[in-house]
């Protein structure tokens, strides 16, 4: 599947696409011999930010895919978001954040003049123009049958762009929550807990690459909470890619111990450990991007994962303050099950769980004390610094 629709945010507003009237996404090319992960977006970038695109948004000059890249020596795919299934938007002032300013100059000055029809507008402006164009439209319907309407098209929007700028710009609230949500009992009744309280709850799923059904909890959000004002699950979130960084964070235990599948506790419990943690990753750098005071998971206590444990709590919530984001655990001390299953169908909803199957997951097992410290020794000395060095570029 190729990509072909970008935004780019650059000192505070966006460059477009400008084609006649309609303001739309930039068209991302085919570039002869891409090995591009990003399906030619980074070879565009790399080639727009060094002025070696013409008008047509081609190179001015041959190059192969890496000199293509070079020419863009500080390009970094971190700043590139997928924003849905085929709309990505390149965060340069993230980018240039942390060039010098001979740097910056550089390509501040080849970036005056854009090719094509490439334009800049800020969102304030294209409130504007969306406003304008949608009264225009009505008054023309009024007006439709009349021989002397002869009026110049207006400036607009295209309608998926403006739905996706809006919701980059939605003002968060006071209680606005993310949710770390598996389609499970846990996150289920946590979710209800959370809007108990006067929560708007945002649900947010993952898939780290070993999963049945991986759509099984946004069809579930669909059949239940969606009908409930005070939540909401935006599609682009329903199935977050965190299987690359998982195994990244798994690498070091499993280059050293192996990966037992079964019957391995410190296996089965890095391995877990990981997998989590790469999720809280993700919504971490999603929560301070778009200004999410609050995030919540399904943890319990009595389910005896090292990832529920007080101890490892107790870090992740050190971790988060750091970045000005508060962790609510809403059934942490919850341990009867029936109990759960009561309060489920209390507020009705259905007592079974929905969940996607993960073909990794294992049952919780007993560890010894020597086993703990070594799991939270694993997630002080290899995860922690690794989470910290992709969430301190957002700080």
């Amino acid at each position: 599947m190729n990509c072909n629709k970008l935004i780019i945010k650059y000192k505070g507003v966006y460059i477009l696409n400008q084609e006649k009237e309609e303001i739309d996404f930039i068209k991302i090319p085919n570039y002869v011999g891409s090995r591009s992960d990003f399906y030619n977006i980074d070879i565009f970038i790399s080639l727009l930010c060094s002025n070696y695109l013409n008008d047509s948004y081609e190179a001015k000059k041959g190059f192969t895919y890496e000199e293509g890249l070079k020419v863009f020596s500080s390009f970094d795919p971190d700043c590139i978001k997928q924003l849905n299934v085929d709309v990505f938007l390149y965060d340069l002032d993230e980018q240039l954040f942390y060039s010098t300013k001979e740097f910056m100059s550089l390509y501040e000055n080849y970036l005056e003049n854009l090719p094509g029809d490439l334009k800049y507008f800020s969102y304030e402006e294209l409130l504007r123009i969306e406003k304008e164009s949608n009264r225009n439209q009505n008054y023309q319907k009024i007006e439709e049958d009349s021989p002397f309407l002869f009026r110049k098209p207006n400036q607009k929007v295209n309608s998926k762009l403006f739905k996706i700028l809006q919701s980059l710009h939605r003002a968060r609230g006071e209680k606005e929550v993310l949710l770390l949500y598996s389609g499970g009992k846990d996150s289920t009744l946590s979710a209800i807990r959370l809007r108990k309280e006067g929560y708007h709850v945002h649900f947010f799923h993952f898939n780290n690459g070993f999963l049945l059904d991986e759509d099984k909890p946004y069809l579930t959000f669909l059949n239940t909470f969606d009908k409930e004002n005070g939540y909401s699950f935006d599609y682009e979130n329903h199935s977050i890619d965190i299987q690359n960084l998982f195994e990244n964070y798994f690498f070091n235990w499993k280059e050293q111990y192996g990966d037992v599948l079964e019957d391995a506790t410190l296996d089965s419990e890095i391995r877990c450990l990981s997998c989590r943690m790469a999720m809280y990753t993700e919504i971490l750098c999603y929560a301070k991007k778009h200004h999410f005071k609050y995030i919540a998971e399904g943890a319990r206590i009595s389910q005896k994962f090292m990832i529920e444990h007080p101890a490892m709590i107790h870090r992740l919530k050190e971790l988060a303050a750091n970045y000005q984001i508060e962790l609510l655990y809403p059934v942490l001390t919850l341990e009867d099950d029936f109990k759960e299953m009561q309060e489920l169908i209390k507020y009705g909803f259905s007592s079974k769980s929905w969940e996607s199957k993960c073909l990794l997951g294992r049952k919780p097992m007993e560890k010894t004390k020597e086993e703990e410290k070594i799991i939270l020794g694993y997630y002080e000395d290899i995860i922690k610094p690794n989470m910290q060095k992709k969430l301190n570029r957002l700080k």
